[in-house]
């Protein structure tokens, strides 16, 4: 029988019977593939830590039933243990990988954006920046690498003058000229630090100063575009921000 060998990250498990797991793996190779590992829920199982959320490993797999894979061996790289360990961390990783599986297809790979997931993850993980910039961060370059990358000029008439508003609806910056009543106002000092977060290499993108009032307004428009193009309601944001 046909093995494949990949590298990914568990966005997601679920009980499948009394001992195994069901996971969403999200791979460089393949893009997201669901697998299945059984007798994973035992403690005495060597699969038992990489079959968790977050991990992170080398996954040997094989074909099963449908489009099911099965989990033959892995071996885990990183857990993330001191996200695991912090309730708010871990709400906002969840809502971050159900973002990224709702903006993607099946079986498409998507290395910028597993890199980013990576990314944000391992910045909660060791790094101190404030989560409200890890979050908007990630829904703004998600969303560009889903495909919906916001004009950075006016997206009406292509003015760089005048810059005083985003809009969703359009696509991204508007001017004074074109701004309807429903864009998000901006200053110079949003406008810049959108436009950095858009155009910065990913081991630069939290590179950055910005205000709280900044980093407030970088949120609204943030989360506003990627709820946008996903047309889906998310419970995991909820719980975020119930938890937060």
């Amino acid at each position: 029988m046909k093995t494949v060998k990949t590298r990914g990250l568990v966005i997601k498990q679920t009980a499948f019977g009394e001992a195994n797991r069901i996971l969403t793996i999200f791979t460089h190779e393949y893009g997201i593939i669901r697998a299945c590992a059984y007798g994973a829920k035992s403690i005495r199982s060597k699969n038992s830590a990489s079959s968790q959320f977050l991990s992170y490993g080398d996954y040997v797999l094989y074909k099963g039933g449908g489009n099911m894979m099965n989990i033959q061996s892995a071996e885990t790289i990183e857990s993330f243990f001191s996200v695991q360990e912090d309730v708010v961390k871990l709400s906002l990783s969840v809502y971050m990988c159900d973002l990224a599986y709702s903006l993607i297809n099946t079986n498409v790979p998507e290395p910028l954006l597993l890199s980013l997931l990576l990314n944000c993850i391992y910045t909660l993980s060791q790094k101190d920046i404030p989560l409200e910039l890890v979050k908007a961060v990630f829904e703004l370059k998600a969303t560009a690498y889903a495909g919906y990358m916001p004009n950075l000029n006016c997206c009406s008439c292509g003015s760089v003058d005048s810059i005083c508003a985003f809009s969703c609806s359009k696509g991204g910056i508007v001017c004074s000229d074109c701004r309807g009543p429903s864009d998000i106002p901006i200053d110079s000092g949003i406008y810049h630090a959108l436009k950095y977060i858009f155009e910065s290499e990913p081991k630069k993108m939290f590179s950055f100063n910005a205000s709280q009032n900044v980093i407030k307004a970088i949120s609204e428009i943030a989360e506003k575009y990627a709820m946008y193009h996903t047309e889906k309601k998310l419970p995991s944001l909820d719980y975020y921000k119930k938890v937060l």
